[in-house]
């Protein structure tokens, strides 16, 4: 039995699958602007970090994110994301591309999945990310969901890539 441990994924392979998204979001052309009203989301991130969030549309195409969770240790990020389209806008659904970029501040003590011992020793660190993600939501019901990719960069004793990948549902509060 050997003792490997799992790596992360490199800073490469998170910069290769946000491209890949940007490529395959080519039907963005014929898409309208993001046209979201002002208001609150609250709910959960599940995946690589998985907590609680919170979302507040600004009313048109940008809005402020925020986090609490694990992985790696306790962190808490947050960021500014712009609506890059509108992709389908359909009677009871919208789904919106983003772009966005933010920082995180974290305590990794516990959770740290396959970063390990490297962040599992009582460190602070800090870190910034750009998110890209689809945001979809639901008309007739108060309910938002979508997947996110941030890629991003974690600096402590030493420096690292990052890449976050979680589903998040939220509902909607106005």
């Amino acid at each position: 039995m050997t003792d490997e441990k799992a790596k992360p994924p490199s800073l490469r392979s998170a910069w290769l699958w946000c491209m890949a998204m940007m490529i395959l979001g080519g039907s963005v052309a014929s898409a309208e602007p993001v046209r979201q009203p002002r208001g609150w989301g609250l709910g959960l991130m599940l995946g690589y970090p998985i907590g609680f969030n919170a979302k507040y549309w600004l009313g048109g195409p940008n809005a402020l994110d925020v986090a609490v969770g694990g992985g790696p240790g306790f962190r808490v990020h947050g960021d500014f994301d712009w609506g890059l389209a509108e992709v389908v806008r359909k009677s009871n659904l919208t789904l919106d591309l983003y772009l966005g970029v933010g920082g995180a501040v974290g305590f990794a003590s516990t959770f740290c999945g396959y970063y390990g011992d490297r962040f599992c020793r009582d460190r602070f660190f800090v870190g910034a990310r750009v998110p890209f993600g689809l945001d979809f939501r639901l008309r007739r019901a108060p309910l938002n969901f979508g997947l996110e990719l941030a890629p991003g960069i974690w600096a402590g004793n030493y420096v690292e890539g990052l890449f976050d990948v979680f589903v998040f549902v939220r509902f909607l509060i106005f």
